[in-house]
């Protein structure tokens, strides 16, 4: 049981990083942004190749997080900017637009449905009879865990993120204040992406890269923010590590291959009983 708790604490970590980049897009921009997922695939590929070079793994994880960001960043001036007055319906088809000329690019370009495993040695298992790991797994535990501090520390302790949180409140209020909102969305963007890129490579250290990793990952993240609620990053955050430990506790009962129909389960019954998501203060504050 407690392996099993240790495996969804992994995957929870990577999913509460991917969903946050994910979640800031829909709570300034105001859309779900269904390329997030390609992005992660862009992420661990880029991170793949680096390593392939021959750089050190910590540094392709930098780089691939700042490529990342910046094919993010320049999507957003290219073709979200111009169709931020025409409402968020036309940005969220145009974000499966992207996401699948993305896919397009990565099938043209790279291996098609090939697997590429990142060539890295993580040492011997260690066995303490009740769990069993290795220092990459609490590596990525700590990077993960890391990165998820330094958002909250950026948004709520410098002058950039009392910006981001202005513009996410009230856009129109913010700008009359005088706060640029073109440079505060870059800014979001940039790190939005950036989360996306750093998750794909963790999911490539951990795991392996294939074509579909961004079609996969983003139905989970997807779940992981309708479970947080609308409005709400750090219960983003925790929806991640919750559907986390879920998957991958079902697995004592349920073969693997349905794991995500019992998480998808889960979301439906959350759905019914709290529309507005287990975290979401937004209801609570109409109320008021």
């Amino acid at each position: 049981m407690i392996q099993y708790i240790f495996f969804g604490l992994l995957t929870g970590s990577i999913l509460a990083i991917a969903a946050s980049g994910f979640a800031l897009i829909r709570q300034v921009e105001g859309f779900l942004n269904i390329a997030h997922g390609q992005y992660m695939l862009i992420g661990a590929i880029v991170g793949l190749s680096f390593m392939q070079l021959g750089v050190n793994v910590i540094f392709s994880g930098i780089l691939a997080t700042l490529i990342v960001g910046l094919i993010g960043l320049l999507l957003s001036w290219i073709v979200f900017e111009p169709l931020r007055g025409k409402g968020h319906l036309v940005q969220f088809f145009s974000s499966i637009g992207v996401a699948f000329v993305l896919y397009g690019l990565i099938l043209a370009t790279w291996t098609g449905n090939g697997i590429k495993v990142y060539p890295l040695n993580f040492g011997n298992n260690f066995n303490f009879g009740f769990i069993n790991f290795t220092f990459g797994e609490i590596y990525v535990i700590g990077i993960a865990w890391s990165c998820m501090l330094f958002l909250h520390l950026f948004l709520t302790k410098t002058s950039i993120g009392l910006l981001i949180r202005a513009v996410a409140n009230n856009s129109t209020l913010a700008k009359t204040r005088g706060v640029n909102s073109s440079f505060v969305l870059y800014i979001v963007w940039f790190l939005s992406s950036g989360l996306a890129g750093l998750s794909g490579v963790l999911v490539g250290a951990l795991g392996s890269v294939h074509s579909e990793l961004g079609w996969q990952y983003i139905l989970t993240i997807l779940a992981v923010s309708v479970m947080g609620g609308v409005g709400n990053l750090y219960g983003v955050l925790a929806s991640g590590l919750i559907l986390g430990l879920v998957m991958d506790l079902s697995s004592l009962f349920i073969p693997s291959k349905y794991g995500m129909v019992l998480v998808f389960s889960v979301i439906i019954l959350i759905l019914l009983f709290r529309p507005q998501g287990l975290f979401s203060t937004r209801l609570q504050q109409r109320e008021s």
